[in-house]
């Protein structure tokens, strides 16, 4: 199990992809009822939240909180200019049943 969790997908192991995830999800629901979820200027807090932690805690925590944070605060901020809609219908249907009313 150990061997697995060394493997990379770039530079990330698959344990620093989990603890990332960990992270993102832990200060995302911390912070939304604090800053919101999802707006530009959750996405703006966030992203200064990121920098300014990656400044200050310049340790494996550090990188694992803030690259969480970061990920969190670049998502809100594409959400805020995508919205947070179901984009499926741009994209043709495999289904190839049709129904009929």
């Amino acid at each position: 199990m150990a061997k697995i969790l060394e493997s990379k997908a770039g530079e990330l192991t698959l344990a620093d992809a989990f603890l990332i995830a960990v992270s993102k999800q832990v200060t995302e629901r911390v912070l939304a009822p604090i800053i919101g979820n999802g707006s530009l200027m959750s996405g703006g807090l966030k992203v200064g939240g990121a920098l300014a932690i990656n400044g200050l805690l310049k340790n494996k925590i550090g990188k694992i909180i803030s690259t969480g944070l970061i990920v969190d605060g670049t998502e809100d901020v594409v959400t805020s200019f995508l919205g947070s809609g179901n984009i499926s219908g741009l994209f043709p249907s495999t289904n190839s049943s049709v129904s009929v009313m």
